[in-house]
């Protein structure tokens, strides 16, 4: 050990003395050159391998990193729905003020605060009643003047509202291109029935837009129609062939979805007899 550490340090000292330009510097840097290649395969072996621990050693970080940022994402899709469904809501209500102001004083705002529709009866609830004015009778339209239906009950604070679809509901209506009218009912889900209708008259359903239907008014014996004429019911949808050619039938797809019905105004108009 001592022969060691003597050579040792004569050859350090040696080095020392003789610097970079010395044999054994030379020594050392060929030794180097040898050596660097080994280093280099060594490292392209073993550095995936300290890379997939360091990994390893990281992987709740990343985790929770991902779990945060999948949770931001959640939040900004939500705010962004909700965006949409106020701005929705907002236009609704806008075009609800727009056609009272329009019909002013003779109409009523109002927001469907039940939906009592079932498969015998077609009825809806709204939060204005006789308080407000509304009574039995009157008839209730969309914000964008479509037919929902009308009144058949109102108590102090909300009023029902049978819609046109329900099986008992029955509008005199008109194509508006013939000007030809019949009598509409409701079907539930399925499309309205017109029937009643003038037999020679024609319909072009390949016309765009198709054919459309409206209310229309009539007087008989002091009676009077139970809405108003010239509201918007739907289009002509398909043409039914009559065995009896006595009359004609068409469906009518209604202009109003009555499974989103949220914003509607009362006529404050009422038939007389």
């Amino acid at each position: 050990m001592v022969v060691l550490v003597s050579i040792s340090l004569m050859t350090i000292t040696v080095d020392y003395r003789q610097g970079e330009n010395g044999p054994l510097a030379a020594v050392g840097r060929g030794a180097l050159g040898l050596i660097s290649p080994l280093q280099e395969a060594v490292s392209r072996v073993t550095r995936p391998v300290g890379d997939f621990f360091s990994g390893l050693a990281d992987l709740p970080s990343l985790r929770e990193e991902n779990e945060r940022l999948l949770a931001e994402l959640e939040a900004a899709q939500t705010q962004a729905a909700a965006s949409v469904s106020l701005q929705a809501r907002y236009q609704q209500v806008r075009e609800v003020l727009k056609l009272q102001e329009e019909l002013k004083p003779e109409s009523v705002a109002a927001i469907v605060i039940a939906n009592g529709i079932s498969n015998s009866e077609w009825v809806v609830t709204i939060d204005k009643g006789s308080d407000d004015g509304v009574e039995q009778g009157m008839a209730v339209v969309t914000p964008g003047y479509a037919l929902v239906g009308h009144v058949v009950r109102a108590s102090t604070g909300s009023a029902d509202v049978q819609l046109i679809i329900d099986l008992d509901s029955a509008v005199t209506a008109r194509l508006t291109s013939s000007r030809k009218t019949g009598q509409l009912i409701g079907r539930g889900n399925a499309d309205l029935q017109m029937s009643l209708l003038d037999p020679e008259t024609e319909i072009d359903l390949s016309e765009s837009p198709t054919e459309m239907v409206e209310t229309a008014s009539y007087k008989v014996a002091g009676f009077e129609g139970l809405y108003p004429p010239g509201i918007l019911i739907g289009t002509v949808s398909r043409v039914l062939e009559s065995p009896a050619e006595l009359e004609q039938f068409v469906t009518v797809r209604p202009a109003v979805d009555f499974s989103s019905l949220e914003f509607v105004v009362v006529l404050r108009t009422q038939p007389e007899g």
